[in-house]
């Protein structure tokens, strides 16, 4: 059984949950109750009725959840859709109506925005934004959800789609495999997070997706960005580590790395950006184990940097800048610093630190326009 949780699951209803038990004593750990965010990952075992519970976040709220028992519904794109038996590359565009952005997108649809689906073992949609201009190649944005997480978690968590549409960017959202619990991961390095163990390349996945895009839509091969959350962030980086010769710029959010620099292979500058909150329950910045098991290493933000910052050729040391940017909703005032290396033109290599932000931030519009600025001022 998984140690720990790293980003939500997307619940029909509470009430729907398997195991859900309105026997349980006042003040106990049940089913479907609230726990405490910062018990995110920790477990217990019911005094009632001697239950293993994980504290999880199901639609955005900490809550116990019974191990073993059946997970909240995640939405599939299509009613073909089921879950992955294995990684084939991307097929066909399959035709579907029930879009993930829907509603965050209507006015973009509403302005010639096309929206498709890469078929296959799993399904990734596409914006195509109606502001594209005819016989100019687009950028190309894919978006990684975190482990246990669903693409529409990674709306809730930041929704790219507005941004997408006024920069002309071609987003995309695909799905990780389910492991043995039900669990959607990326198998992105050895503590992160394919605990069962499968092997499941999805570095070969994901590359082949960005050949299916671009037989779909015109994409400029020198501008393809990958975004991460959490395990999508440990996963962004092991693509920069294996196809940096195709990478422009990748942003990863509360993720990591290899702890052992040298199992990443990077023979071509990427420009990167590492975001992390200070109060971050899961992920720290001064690194550690992923759900404090030994055998599970992520390397500090300091050491991952420095590393990058080799490899673009930048100086040796970072500088902070004195300004701070309003980047979370939920913290008052202006609580993101940032630090980057002298870097050679076209190149960055930036951290960006939110004090006192979690592992799941209150992203506001800044931040999404901010990453995006980042993002389109790096090419190949």
């Amino acid at each position: 059984m998984i140690a720990g949780i790293l980003l939500s699951f997307v619940a029909t209803t509470f009430s729907n949950a398997a195991g859900l038990d309105d026997g349980y004593p006042p003040g106990e750990a049940a089913p479907g109750r609230t726990c405490l965010s910062d018990a995110l990952g920790q477990k217990t075992v019911s005094s009632y009725s001697g239950k293993a519970l994980t504290c999880i976040l199901v639609n955005s709220v900490a809550t116990w959840w019974v191990d073993g028992d059946p997970l909240p519904a995640i939405p599939a794109p299509t009613s073909s859709a089921s879950a992955p038996t294995g990684v084939k590359p991307p097929g066909a565009v399959a035709t579907s109506t029930a879009y993930l952005w829907e509603k965050s997108a209507s006015s973009a649809k509403a302005k010639g925005s096309k929206f498709i689906t890469i078929a296959g073992d799993r399904h990734a949609q596409v914006l195509i934004p109606g502001t594209l201009k005819p016989k100019v190649a687009a950028p190309l944005v894919i978006a990684l959800h975190g482990f246990t997480a669903s693409p529409s978690d990674l709306i809730s968590l930041m929704d790219l789609s507005t941004e997408a549409y006024k920069r002309s960017v071609v987003l995309a959202i695909p799905s990780g495999t389910r492991n043995n619990d039900g669990f959607p991961f990326w198998n992105a390095t050895g503590s992160c997070c394919d605990f069962n163990k499968s092997g499941v390349d999805d570095a070969k996945y994901l590359m082949d997706l960005v050949k299916a895009i671009s037989a779909k839509v015109a994409i400029d091969q020198k501008r393809i960005y990958f975004v991460g959350h959490s395990n999508g962030g440990f996963m962004s980086y092991t693509l920069a580590c294996q196809n940096s010769e195709k990478i422009a710029a990748i942003v990863s959010i509360e993720g990591s790395t290899f702890a052992d620099s040298t199992l990443c292979n990077a023979k071509s500058p990427v420009s990167i950006l590492q975001v992390n909150g200070t109060a971050d329950e899961l992920i720290h910045i001064a690194g550690g184990n992923v759900f404090d098991d030994p055998k599970q290493p992520y390397p500090s933000v300091k050491d991952e940097q420095s590393y990058w910052a080799g490899i673009d050729g930048c100086s040796a040391l970072a500088t902070s800048s004195a300004q701070k940017f309003n980047y979370e909703s939920a913290i008052p005032g202006s609580e993101t610093s940032k630090a980057s290396y002298k870097c050679p033109k076209g190149l960055a290599v930036e951290s960006w630190t939110i004090s006192a932000g979690h592992h799941v931030p209150k992203f506001n519009a800044n931040f999404i326009s901010a990453i995006f600025d980042f993002l389109l001022a790096h090419k190949k």
